[in-house]
This record gives structure tokens, sequence and C-alpha cells, in this order.
């Protein structure tokens, strides 16, 4: 006799592999995929995932998210767990989606933080001779995302029109092209001399096709010990706010930066015209001297 419930004593560690292969990993970008790997590999709780999908209880999971430190994360776990809650119940291996009744994840996303004038002139000569130096200059100059740079390969650079492809991790609007400015050439042209260099030594890329061979947390990390202060992202953050001390048109800059919204992008021109005011209020007086 065929089983009409195949999926009936099915675990969650079960589903969500399955879900994963057949849902997402066909689908999404390798960013995305890596994401959600890790969401079920590393924070879903092994008691959990050896629990059986029918058995799990609203307490199980508001349990398991309290094991999750980081505020972020368990916000993203939980809609991993609840992408995979949402597609189980439409095969009917659960009558309901006990995910969408534990308590939500409150998350407070905090704002970025550009450098000073100081402190990026510091960070120009920290990584000076340094093995990073080229893609530390990259994102600077082109305020992609700490995922779009080390993604970019060789071919997507199109020197002949000046462009560079960014195949962007988040959005439809973050796939984009930026222009290839005199800064983002030298830098470019810099790590192409540096991977000539790796050559034979443990350095050597594995992916040749690749502009950056560096893995974003090894980034993270180098990042931070020579800016202790700040976050790898915030370099993201300092060329808006760059943009916006410029003059750089907003739409423009949105553009460049592949924010979704121009909402995104005018809240850090905004902060800086208002800093800006405050500076030149400053100068007020109501004696003023000739």
């Amino acid at each position: 006799m065929i089983n009409e419930r195949p999926f009936e004593n099915i675990t969650l560690g079960e589903w969500l592999a399955k879900w994963f292969d057949t849902y997402k990993k066909p689908v999404l970008k390798p960013y995305s995929v890596r994401n959600i790997d890790q969401m079920i590999r590393l924070h879903t709780p092994e008691w959990l995932k050896a629990k059986r999908m029918v058995d799990i209880t609203v307490y199980d999971i508001d349990r398991a998210l309290s094991e999750i430190p980081l505020g972020r994360t368990r916000q993203y776990a939980r809609q991993t767990w609840h992408c995979a809650f949402v597609k189980a119940q439409k095969h009917d291996i659960i009558l309901r989606n006990v995910v969408a009744l534990s308590d939500p994840v409150r998350y407070k996303k905090t704002n970025g933080k550009a450098l000073s004038i100081n402190e990026q002139n510091a960070f120009l000569k920290a990584i000076e001779g340094k093995r990073i130096k080229w893609v530390m200059l990259f994102y600077l100059y082109s305020g992609v995302r700490r995922a779009e740079a080390v993604s970019i390969e060789w071919t997507d650079i199109d020197e002949e029109r000046g462009l560079i492809l960014i195949k962007g991790t988040k959005t439809a609007d973050s796939y984009r092209h930026i222009l290839l400015s005199k800064e983002l050439k030298e830098a470019l042209d810099g790590q192409r001399k540096q991977n000539e260099l790796d050559k034979g030594t443990k350095y050597e890329s594995q992916h040749p096709e690749k502009v950056f061979n560096y893995s974003p947390s090894y980034l993270s990390q180098a990042f931070k010990k020579i800016c202790t202060t700040h976050r790898l992202h915030n370099l993201r953050h300092n060329f808006i706010t760059r943009c916006a001390e410029s003059g750089v048109n907003v739409a423009v800059c949105q553009q460049v930066v592949g924010h979704s919204t121009p909402e995104m992008t005018l809240k850090v021109y905004t902060h800086v015209f208002d800093e800006y005011k405050r500076k030149e209020l400053a100068k007020f007086s109501i004696n003023p001297t000739f």
C-alpha cells in the first residue's frame, strides 16, 4: 500500500534539508543560499531539528529563539523557519504554522556611521602596504556591500565602456552597473598585481576568475583590527556621506549604491545637511563684528 502521508513522521531537520534543496538552492543567489544554510546548520538547535514537525509547539519555537544571542540572527532564523513551515503547511505536513504564532522578534537596526575625515585619513595610512589595501579602497570609492565586492569577477569589468557590473545580493535594484572611476581602476589594477604576486604562495586564489580573493568574514575581521570603532559596512555609509557632502545628486547616489528606495539614501543626505546647517548657525551672533 502506498503511504498517503509520506512526510507524516518527518523531523524538522529532515524537512529543512528537503525544503532548502528543493525551494531555495535552485532559485536564490549564492549569498542568500549561504545565509539560509547558516541559519539551518548553526542557529537551529539540534534538539529542535530532532523533533517531528507535527510535535513542534509554539513554546518550542520561542525556546529555540531564546537560545540565539544576537537579535538580528534571531530575527533571520525565525524568518527562515517561518518560510519552511509555510511550505510544510501547504504540503499538509502540519495543520498550523506554529512559527507564525510565536513571539515576533524585535530588532532595531543601528544606523551606519561614517568615518570622520581624520579617521578616514588614518585608515588610508593604516592599509598602506597591506594585502587588503586594494579591496578596502574599492569599498571606500564604490559604496558596494561587503558581499558584492567579493562576488565581482574580472569579466564583470567593462573597461571599454567604463562600467563595472555589481551582482547585487539583496533587491532587484541592487543588481546594477557602476562607473569605473579613476580611483576604482587604480584599486582594480593594484589588486590584479597583488593576485599575480600571490601565485605560488598560500594566498593564491582557487578561483582566478574572482577579483578579490577574500571571504566576507575575513574582511570584516581585518577591517575591525585596523578601525576598532567602526564596522566594514560603515565604509558604505562613508561613501554615501561623502557623496552628500560633495553635492552628488541623491538619485545618482541611490543608483550607485543600489538602495531600493530614495528614502534610504535621503536619510543620510538629510543628516549631512542638518549637520551643515548646525555648523553654519553656530556662526550666528546678535552682535556680529565686521
